[in-house]
C-alpha cells in the first residue's frame, strides 16, 4: 500500500556489496589525481575507469535488473565521453593544486554521485547523492560570473525538490496527524512526486555549457527512476502524466528559438513514467546521452575563436532523437486519455515546427566529414538507437 515508503526501509543498501565497491572508482581516481598531483591522466584514468566498470557488470551483477546495468554502462562512458570530445577547456597540468584542476577532478565526482543514485536502494539515499552531484555541478558552473545565479537558482530548485520528496517519505508511513493510512500515502505521494519533478529539472533549462549538459543527464533521470515507485495509484499516475504535459507545454510557452534538448526529453520521461512505460524512460535517457555528448562534440568543431554555433548544429542533437520520440509517441498514444493525448500531440507539433528538419542532411555531412572517429560513432548509435526503439516498443504495439 505504501510502496515506496516500504522501499525506503528495505534491508541492504545495495544489490551487490561487491559491485557497489567496485563502482566507486570514480572517487578513488580523484584520490589518486589528487595525491599523484597529476590531474592531466584524467582521460587515461576515464577509460580505465569504464574497462573497470564493463567488467565489474560482467561479473557481479546479480541481483539487479538489466535496466538497471545498462544505465551504470551508459554513465560509465560519460567521463570518457568528456575529456574526448571536450576541445575548447585549458589543459590541466600536472602538479597544480586541487582548485586549479578542478576541471579534471569534479566530472568523476559528479559520476560517481550518479552512480550511488543508480545503485542505492533506498529512495532517499539515492536522491541525496543526486543532490550532491547537483550541488557539485552548480559550483562548477557558478565560478563564471555570468553564470554564478542561474547556476544556484538551479540548486535552491533541485533541494527544495530533495526536501519535499523526504518528506513525502515520511509522511507516507502516516502519523496521528491523520485520519487514515489512506490519506497519509495520498498526501505523502504528492509531496514526493512534486519533490521529484523538482530534482529532475522539469520545465527548466539546461547549461550553456555542452560539458555540463553531459554531466547533467544522469542527475536529471535519476529522479525519473524512482517515479515507478509511485505510480501504484491511478492518482498519481494521473498527475505525473499532467506534470509532464505540464512541463512540455511549459518549455514552448513565450520562448523562442530552439527546444532545450534534456528538458524536453525529461518531460517525456515523466509521461513514460506514469504510464508505467519504463522501457521508453531507459531508451530516453540512452538517446538524451548520446545527443548530449553529440552536441558537446559539435563543439569542437568550430574554427578557433568562434563559440556560437551554426544553427543546423545546435538542432542536430535533437533531429537525431527525433524516431526515438515518434516511436515513443505510437507506445503511449493507447495509454493515454483522449485530453492527455491531444495535449500531447499539441506540444508535439510546435516543438517539430522549431526543428529545422531541412539542415538535417547538410549538419549530418558537416559532422561525418569533419569530426573523428567518436562522432561518427555517435550518429551511428543514435541511428541505431532508433531502430532498436521500433524493434522493441513499436512492433508490439502494431501488431497489436
Amino acid at each position: 500500500m505504501m510502496a515506496l515508503a516500504a522501499v525506503s526501509f528495505t534491508s541492504g543498501l545495495f544489490a551487490s556489496p561487491v559491485l557497489f565497491g567496485l563502482f566507486c572508482w570514480p572517487f578513488l581516481v580523484v584520490w589518486v589525481l589528487w595525491a599523484s598531483r597529476r590531474p592531466a591522466q584524467a582521460g587515461r584514468m576515464a577509460r580505465l575507469g569504464l574497462g573497470l566498470s564493463v567488467l565489474a557488470l560482467l561479473g557481479c551483477s546479480s541481483g539487479m535488473t538489466w535496466g538497471q546495468a545498462v544505465c551504470l554502462l551508459m554513465e560509465a562512458c560519460v567521463p570518457v565521453l568528456l575529456f574526448t570530445l571536450w576541445k575548447d577547456h585549458a589543459p590541466v597540468r600536472d602538479g597544480t593544486s586541487f582548485r586549479e584542476g578542478m576541471e579534471a577532478y569534479l566530472p568523476f565526482l559528479v559520476t560517481g554521485c550518479v552512480f550511488m543514485g543508480l545503485l542505492l536502494r533506498p529512495p532517499l539515499a539515492a536522491l541525496f547523492f543526486d543532490g550532491a552531484g547537483t550541488v557539485l555541478l552548480a559550483w562548477w558552473d557558478g565560478r563564471a560570473t555570468r553564470r554564478a545565479m542561474p547556476a544556484w537558482d538551479m540548486v535552491r530548485l533541485r533541494l527544495s525538490g530533495l526536501m519535499l520528496a523526504g518528506l513525502g517519505m515520511a509522511v507516507m508511513q502516516g502519523g496521528d496527524v491523520f485520519s487514515s493510512s489512506e490519506s497519509a500515502t495520498q498526501v505523502g505521494q504528492v509531496l514526493a512526486l512534486t519533490g521529484l519533478c523538482m530534482m529532475a529539472g522539469l520545465g527548466s533549462v539546461m547549461s550553456s555549457r555542452a560539458e555540463l549538459a553531459l554531466l547533467d543527464v544522469g542527475l536529471r533521470f535519476v529522479p525519473l527512476f524512482l517515479m515507478p515507485l509511485l505510480a501504484v495509484t491511478p492518482f498519481t499516475q494521473l498527475l505525473m502524466v499532467v506534470a509532464g504535459l505540464l512541463a512540455l507545454a511549459s518549455l514552448l510557452l513565450g520562448r523562442t528559438g530552439t527546444l532545450p534538448l534534456l528538458p524536453w526529453l525529461t518531460g517525456l520521461g515523466l509521461l513514460a513514467a506514469g504510464t508505467g512505460q519504463m522501457l521508453c524512460l531507459l531508451l530516453l535517457y540512452v538517446a538524451a546521452l548520446l545527443a548530449a555528448a553529440l552536441r558537446l562534440g559539435c563543439k569542437g568543431l568550430l574554427p578557433t575563436g568562434q563559440t556560437a554555433l551554426p544553427a543546423g548544429l545546435v538542432l542536430l542533437p535533437m533531429q537525431m532523437v527525433l524516431p526515438v520520440i515518434m516511436v515513443m509517441l505510437v507506445v503511449l498514444a493507447p495509454l493515454l486519455g483522449r485530453g492527455a493525448l491531444a495535449a500531447l500531440l499539441v506540444c508535439m507539433m510546435l516543438g517539430f515546427w522549431r526543428l529545422g528538419l531541412g539542415t538535417l542532411p547538410q549538419s549530418l555531412l558537416l559532422v561525418w566529414q569533419r569530426g573523428g572517429w567518436m562522432m561518427r560513432g555517435l550518429l551511428f548509435l543514435l541511428g541505431l538507437l532508433g531502430l532498436l526503439a521500433v524493434a522493441l516498443l513499436a512492433s508490439p504495439v502494431l501488431k497489436g
